[in-house]
């Protein structure tokens, strides 16, 4: 047989046409057949005719289950997910329920699904700066914009595919910890919870510059790391010493006398304004505040009267006596005014 004789496609008996061919692992088959295949499916080529009419039995059956698919939760932008509760069922398709005829998306099980992972994709541009002859230049060290994309990775039972993954953004998010940033975590995070109630799924970590999986290890509802009786486990990343207590801070800065210093780069409020000392409260040897000698005074202010300050003596106050011999009253002098008669002692 020459390489341009025409072909035949062995599933349901159609000339194949030019660049129409679909090889499989014993036979052809043409294009048309092959989109009536599972999006998810990519063994074509190492299948046989025979599991090829397996499926696409199975796809046939597909279309009679979605008439029954009643969706009343909806996740993502681009690709999205259905899920009917009622029936514990879900689909993920490029297009809204009105489209289904031509996609034929699979129906699958909640049951089905064996893992549900978050994978956050990292990506980033290197931002530049104008040099002296106007041409773009790197800064040192160099600066960069990132970006991101927030991905499911499922892996499910079902005997034509055993896993797939479905990006919940159309467009990559600006920079971490965005409100959009936020709402996509988000949203990833109801996924697992609605699809995998009880089993939860694994929250990325920081891997070699970008984001992975924890290793896939399954997660209970707080996200920590469960082990295989669902209790958490602590936190893998916590430094232990040799007798199994947590070790201090290997960055806390410690004085000579080891009292913690205070962090170098706090920021103060450059309009908070601090307390000075009065540069003009002068000391005296002995450790006592002395007045300030530029205070001024109130003339008119009453000064408290000194508890030890000396009296001024007073005069002794004449007292008047009367005369025996005529009397007549004095009021001083040790003889009467009127007749001259010495006054009594």
């Amino acid at each position: 047989m020459g390489l341009f004789d025409k072909k035949f496609c062995d599933i349901c008996g159609e000339k194949i046409g030019l660049l129409g061919n679909r090889k499989l692992e014993d036979g052809n088959m043409c294009k048309d057949c092959a989109k009536k295949l599972s999006p998810f499916f990519s063994d074509r080529r190492s299948s046989t005719i025979d599991e090829i009419k397996q499926q696409l039995a199975y796809r046939e059956q597909n279309k009679q289950a979605l008439n029954s698919f009643r969706p009343n939760l909806t996740f993502g932008d681009g690709k999205k997910i259905y899920v009917d509760m009622a029936n514990g069922n879900f689909v993920v398709s490029n297009f809204s329920p009105n489209n289904w005829d031509d996609e034929n998306p699979d129906v699958m099980a909640l049951s089905s699904i064996m893992s549900c992972n978050l994978k956050i994709d990292e990506d980033k541009d290197e931002i530049y700066t104008q040099g002296k002859d106007g041409q773009r230049v790197s800064y040192n060290p160099p600066r960069y914009k990132f970006y991101y994309n927030f991905i499911l990775e499922f892996t499910v039972n079902n005997p034509y595919f055993d896993d797939f993954r479905v990006q919940l953004n159309t467009f990559r998010i600006e920079g971490m910890g965005t409100m959009e940033y936020n709402k996509y975590q988000q949203m990833a995070m109801e996924v697992i919870n609605t699809l995998t109630p009880g089993r939860g799924g694994a929250m990325p970590n920081m891997m070699n510059g970008g984001m992975g999986m924890n290793n896939g290890m399954p997660m209970n509802q707080g996200y920590a790391p469960a082990n295989a009786y669902g209790q958490p486990q602590a936190n893998p990343y916590a430094q232990q010493n040799p007798y199994g207590q947590p070790q201090a801070n290997p960055y806390a800065q410690q004085n000579p006398y080891g009292q913690p210093q205070a962090n170098p780069y706090a920021q103060q409020n450059p309009y908070a304004q601090p307390q000075q000392a009065n540069p003009y409260a002068q000391q005296n040897p002995y450790g006592q505040p002395q007045a300030n000698p530029y205070a001024q005074q109130n003339p008119y202010a009453q000064q408290p009267p000194n508890p030890y300050a000396q009296q001024p003596a007073q005069a002794p106050v004449a007292q008047n006596w009367v005369c025996p011999a005529c009397n007549a009253t004095n009021d001083s002098g040790a003889f009467c005014a009127c007749c001259g008669t010495p006054k009594a002692n």
